[in-house]
C-alpha cells in the first residue's frame, strides 16, 4: 500500500485579473505559512529484533544438535546419510547464524534518528548537513510487511543532499540512498516513532506533507511576488 505526498504546483498567474491575481497570492500566503514545529522521527525495531534473535537461536541449536549428531555417529554412516545429515544440519546452522547477525543490527537501529525536521529543512541520518526542503517536490510512502520505505523525489532545479556511502554496517543505521539515477534519495525503517508514539503511513504523509507543501509555497511566493517578501505584500495590492 502506497501513499503519496506530493505538492500541488503553483501556475505562472502572470496572464490573471487582479482579483484572480489577489485570490492566488491569498492562497500562496497560507500555504506558506504551514508548520513551524521542529522534531525529531527515531526508529522503533527491538521487537523485530528479539523476534529475529529468539527465532535465529532456535535455529543454531538445532543445526548444532544435527552437527554434533552427526560427529557421534560418523563412524556407522554410509558417506551418503553422512553428507546428508552435514547439508542439513548446515541448512538450519548458516541461517541461524545469518539472523543473529542481523537482530544485533536491528537492536543497534533501535532509537537511532531517521529525519529531523524543522520548519525549513530536514536532515537524514547520514546527511553531512540538513536540506532545504524545496529540495524535493513529493515523497512517497510505501508500506510493506516488516517495513516501511519513504522515498523522496529531487525537484528539477536542485542537487540531492550529501550523503555518506551505504555499507552493511547502514543495516544497523536507517541511512538513506540515492536511487533512479540520483533523482530520489530513498530509506527504510521497521517502524518510524515521534515521541515514544508509532507512526503509520498515514500518520508520516500527515506529518511531512504539509512542510513540503509550505516549502514550496514560499519559493514560489520568491519567485512570482518577490515585492511580498520584502514588504509583505505587492506593491499594487
Amino acid at each position: 500500500m502506497t501513499r503519496p505526498g506530493r505538492s500541488s504546483g503553483w501556475t505562472d498567474c502572470s496572464t490573471m485579473d487582479e482579483a484572480a491575481r489577489e485570490a492566488h497570492l491569498d492562497m500562496l500566503q497560507d500555504a506558506a505559512d504551514g508548520p513551524t514545529q521542529s522534531f525529531t522521527i527515531y526508529e522503533s525495531s527491538l521487537d523485530k529484533a528479539i523476534a529475529c534473535g529468539v527465532l535465529s537461536v532456535l535455529l543454531v541449536v538445532v543445526g548444532g544438535w544435527l552437527l554434533q549428531a552427526t560427529a557421534t555417529l560418523a563412524a556407522h554412516l554410509s558417506a551418503g546419510l553422512l553428507m546428508l545429515m552435514v547439508v542439513t544440519a548446515l541448512v538450519f546452522l548458516l541461517p541461524g547464524l545469518g539472523g543473529l547477525v542481523v537482530a544485533e543490527a536491528l537492536r543497534r537501529r533501535h532509537g537511532q534518528r531517521v529525519l529531523a525536521v524543522t520548519r525549513d529543512t530536514l536532515c537524514f541520518a547520514n546527511a553531512l548537513e540538513p536540506v532545504p526542503w524545496v529540495t524535493f517536490d513529493g515523497f512517497d510512502v510505501d508500506q510493506k510487511h516488516l517495513t516501511i520505505r519513504l522515498m523522496f523525489c529531487r525537484s528539477g532545479f536542485s542537487t540531492l543532499p550529501a550523503l555518506t556511502p551505504v555499507r552493511f554496517k547502514s543495516l544497523a543505521a536507517p541511512h538513506a540512498y540515492p536511487i533512479a539515477g540520483d533523482l530520489q534519495v530513498k530509506l527504510w525503517m521497521c517502524a518510524p516513532t515521534l515521541a515514544g508514539k508509532r507512526m503509520d503511513i498515514d500518520d508520516l504523509v500527515r506529518l511531512l506533507f504539509p512542510y513540503l507543501e509550505a516549502a514550496q509555497a514560499r519559493r514560489t511566493l520568491g519567485l512570482l511576488y518577490p515585492e511580498v517578501e520584502q514588504w509583505g505584500r505587492p506593491a499594487n495590492g
